[in-house]
């Protein structure tokens, strides 16, 4: 069901790469083009600087991290172990993000295979 859900959102304009990780960083499913390379540690440390920079500013929870640019990455915590990382060039992120709303609770509750 992932692998579906998944593949649903590679369908979206701009997207090349979905993949869902856990909140260690260990990826957990993953759809995209072939011969390319998941951006696991690029996302792993946005979420990391991003979780210490509400922290240290007080600022609350983090749901989301947007990155445009040439190439774009959408990171969103779809619950409390499973991170959600678009990744692409072209479209429009908020495009992504109606995506991911409207598959979040599919997303946060299929267990893993």
């Amino acid at each position: 069901m992932l692998q579906r859900v998944l593949a649903g959102l590679t369908t979206i304009e701009g997207v090349d790469q979905a993949m869902l990780i856990d909140n260690r960083g260990n990826l957990m499913a993953c759809v995209g083009s072939e011969g390319n390379v998941p951006p696991i540690e690029t996302a792993s440390e946005m979420v990391e600087l991003a979780l210490e920079t509400c922290a240290a500013l007080g600022t609350g929870q983090l749901y989301e991290i947007w990155c445009e640019g040439e190439s774009r990455m959408m990171v969103d915590m779809a619950g409390p172990e499973r991170i959600v990382v678009l990744s692409g060039k072209g479209g429009r992120l908020a495009r992504w993000r109606h995506a991911l709303d409207r598959d979040r609770r599919i997303i946060a509750t299929t267990p893993q295979m």
